[in-house]
């Protein structure tokens, strides 16, 4: 299983876009991208070439998820949990196994299958529930190698993805905080804008009545100065 995980952490690592530096020994650690003397990290040598098979339609696996449906058979992934399943103490189903692959020849699968079980039991003593005890036993091995991956991929999801979207969490909310402030500013923009419209025309207005009343005044002295106009003499030598 450490071979899935492996390929798991390298998934998590590349989309990470992880460098690696060298510590004090010469090992190499993760480093962010971009770090001073950072380097990409060495490619992992690639998988042996294998066709990959094309998973299960629904209609042939009832209860199988449509993205699951969807998906390519990874030839190591099937590789690493068919060993764990042969780590099964109960060897009833190997024995079965070995039977029902010498019986090649017999074309109809249930046939095959009940020549196998006879044959088991014949030989080796197996009985037909012990055959289905050892493959329940798989099955558990399976079922807890589904369960120790799954936890394999919350623990690399958190480290690959839980920071960033932490970043990203911090970044909505500075963002929500702007745009508070920025309403705030806008609303006190509109008030001063009108505060000195207001003044402006209290101004204008003072301004304006100044101007009439300047008028009125000088008009009357004007017409004061006309009327004495003719009666004055020159002093002027």
């Amino acid at each position: 299983m450490k071979d899935l995980f492996d390929k798991l952490k390298d998934a998590g690592r590349d989309a990470r876009g992880t460098f690696v530096v060298l510590d004090e020994d010469g090992n190499e650690v993760e480093a962010p991208a971009g770090a001073p003397g950072a380097r990409p990290a060495a490619p992992r040598p690639a998988a042996p070439s294998a066709a990959p098979a094309s998973a299960p339609t629904a209609g042939s696996a009832p209860g199988v998820p449509a993205a699951v449906a969807a998906a390519t058979v990874d030839p190591e992934f099937v590789q690493g949990l068919q060993a764990a399943c042969q780590g099964s103490k109960k060897a009833a189903y190997t024995q079965f196994q070995t039977l029902y692959s010498a019986l090649g020849a017999i074309g109809d699968p249930a046939q095959r299958a009940q020549l196998a079980l006879s044959a088991a039991q014949a030989s080796h003593g197996v009985t037909p529930q012990q055959v289905a005890e050892a493959i329940d036993d798989r099955l558990a091995i399976l079922a807890a190698e589904r369960q120790a991956f799954d936890k394999a991929v919350q623990a690399e999801t958190d480290h690959s993805i839980g920071a960033t979207q932490k970043r990203i969490d911090a970044a909505k909310a500075e963002i929500a905080k702007k745009a508070d402030e920025i309403r705030q500013l806008e609303a006190t923009r509109v008030e001063l804008e009108r505060g000195i419209a207001e003044a402006r025309a209290a101004i204008d207005g003072n301004s304006a009545r100044f101007a009439a009343s300047y008028a009125v005044v000088e008009a009357e002295l004007a017409a004061e100065r006309a009327r004495i106009a003719p009666f004055i003499t020159s002093n002027a030598k």
